[in-house]
């Protein structure tokens, strides 16, 4: 694909994805091209994904091109779950819509690719009703988090677990929804980290009601701030985004809650 006015390329250009080892694959040429990054620093991101060697291996492919000067240099292929773990950390408004094009793009090539499989051998309990407001109802507040719309969240998960509709979710689609949601509301993206940090202020609410949290529960502070620091996959809190303190102060209010919970079950069990 030509680079040429990349900077000014719409966000309906189609997305291209490449075939490598019979599985679509998205090329770091085109992420940095359509996102509009410069391919070393996609590289870069890449590099660092904090993530185990297997799953490096099976997710993102080696590969290279011809520059200008026609030398040899590097570039990856990579999986779908590659590009999400990758894009994670891509944000923005035009960011988004990017990333929801390149899951569109999966889909497409990816129901290219499968034989529908024999009448009567598939297994299918579609979600309960209740359990799929209930996950939409956590979306919602995901949404909130990110300060996106439902309808940018809802199809970019649904690019993300491979399901045309999350209203017509099985049981087992329904617990992958839940894996990468809760991923996606905890975790600071590697690329994040450390930028565009908070200030003491902007830390307060986050330091008070570790402190409120600290005094009415089990564990000590320092314990409860190295839960919140491994959550987030953060070393500490000066590691964390402004952008991030509003999942942060999420994830305190859910063990508050949780611990809450047990110690009034606990008292009742015992009256």
């Amino acid at each position: 694909m030509s680079k040429k006015d990349s900077k000014n390329s719409e966000v309906s250009t189609v997305v291209e994805l490449v075939m490598e080892k019979n599985k679509p694959m998205a090329s770091s040429l085109v992420v940095a091209e359509l996102f509009e990054k410069q391919h070393k620093n996609v590289l870069r991101d890449i590099n660092e994904l904090e993530i185990p060697d297997e799953y490096r291996q099976l997710n993102f492919e080696p590969s290279s091109y011809l520059n200008k000067q026609n030398k040899e240099q590097p570039s990856f292929n990579m999986t779908r779950d590659g590009f999400s773990l990758l894009a994670m950390g891509f944000t923005g408004h035009k960011a988004m819509e990017w990333k929801i094009k390149f899951l569109e793009a999966f889909n497409a090539m990816e129901a290219r690719l499968t034989i529908p499989p024999a009448e009567g051998k598939l297994l299918y309990k579609k979600a309960k009703p209740e359990a799929v407001r209930a996950f939409e109802g956590v979306a919602r507040y995901w949404c909130f988090l990110e300060g996106i719309s439902w309808e940018q969240g809802k199809r970019q998960i649904e690019g993300v677990i491979r399901v045309p509709d999350i209203y017509e979710m099985d049981a087992l689609a329904m617990d992958s929804a839940w894996t990468y949601l809760r991923m996606c509301m905890r975790i600071v993206p590697p690329k994040m980290r450390g930028n565009d940090i908070c200030s003491k202020e902007e830390l307060s609410p986050v330091n008070g009601l570790l402190d409120y949290w600290a005094y009415c529960g089990q564990s000590s502070r320092d314990e409860l701030l190295g839960s919140l620091c491994e959550d987030m996959c953060i070393d500490s809190l000066e590691c964390l985004p402004k952008s991030y303190v509003p999942h942060a102060v999420s994830i305190i209010w859910e063990g508050i809650n949780n611990e809450s919970g047990r110690n009034h079950a606990q008292q009742k069990a015992s009256n």
